[in-house]
């Protein structure tokens, strides 16, 4: 007990002839994005890695059915093998991909070629998890609508899916914090800011604003503006239950976590 006390009154004590943590010990606003810490550099995460500590690892165990919507080469799909069973859904085929080649090969791996938004070829009543990331922002809203009216017969109820999507107004909201990212615990000057970041981030700060105002023209590799907020009215009209409009884990693009009833 007498250490114990001695440990609690170390707390009391000075440091450079001032008192402890003189104000209060603060680390820095858990709230602000881009804010200071002192853990300098080692303070920042990948974006990609916050996606997958937030929507994959506390959603996908061995008793998932998971499906994902645009694999491409299989970086996400990888995240996803401690599932029971992954389907990956694509319009390119997984050669073009290189997706078995990356993935390689498993058993309770699927690998589905679309051609259209119908979700065809997968089972109903069967999915516990869907995820998507850095597809259906290059689908129009149109397209969007027609996977979630396609996707519900395909979810056992309870099914947690994350779907990230283009947001405009939030990439531009983005780009004017830009210039606020702080690499080592300090911003950068802007001459430095750009090449630096590019090097962490792999591209240039900051994001260029965009016009939500457009068509919804089909162009190869374009963003289309679905919206968080229209993306979730849209879901909520067919029947999810929206639990988030915006996980958060990205500073350009909402992720929505939804759920089917």
């Amino acid at each position: 007990m007498d250490r114990l006390r001695r440990e609690i009154d170390s707390f009391r004590g000075t440091w450079k002839g001032r008192p402890l943590w003189e104000g209060g010990y603060y680390e820095g606003d858990p709230l602000d994005p881009v804010g200071r810490s002192s853990y300098g550099a080692g303070g920042y995460i990948s974006v990609l890695h916050a996606v997958y500590l937030t929507c994959v690892r506390p959603y996908v165990n061995a008793d998932t059915l998971a499906l994902e919507l645009g694999p491409g080469r299989g970086a996400w799909t990888r995240a996803l093998l401690p599932a029971r069973e992954v389907w990956a859904v694509d319009v390119l085929s997984a050669d073009h991909n290189g997706f078995w080649d990356y993935v390689g090969r498993h058993d309770h791996v699927r690998y589905v070629e679309a051609s259209d938004f119908s979700l065809n070829g997968l089972p109903a009543d069967h999915f516990s998890y869907v995820f998507s990331f850095g597809t259906l922002c290059h689908v129009s809203f149109e397209g969007i609508s027609e996977y979630a009216r396609n996707l519900k017969a395909k979810l056992r109820p309870g099914a947690n899916c994350f779907w990230m999507v283009a947001d405009y107004e939030k990439v531009t909201r983005s780009a004017a914090r830009a210039n606020e990212l702080l690499i080592g615990g300090r911003a950068l000057p802007r001459g430095r800011r750009g090449r630096l970041a590019g090097r962490l981030a792999g591209e240039t700060l900051p994001w260029r604003p965009l016009d939500a105002v457009e068509d919804d023209k089909p162009a190869t590799g374009r963003w289309y503006h679905a919206g968080a907020a229209r993306t979730c009215e849209m879901l909520a009209s067919i029947g999810y239950h929206v639990v988030e409009q915006d996980v958060g884990a990205v500073h350009r693009d909402p992720i929505i976590h939804f759920r089917w009833h």
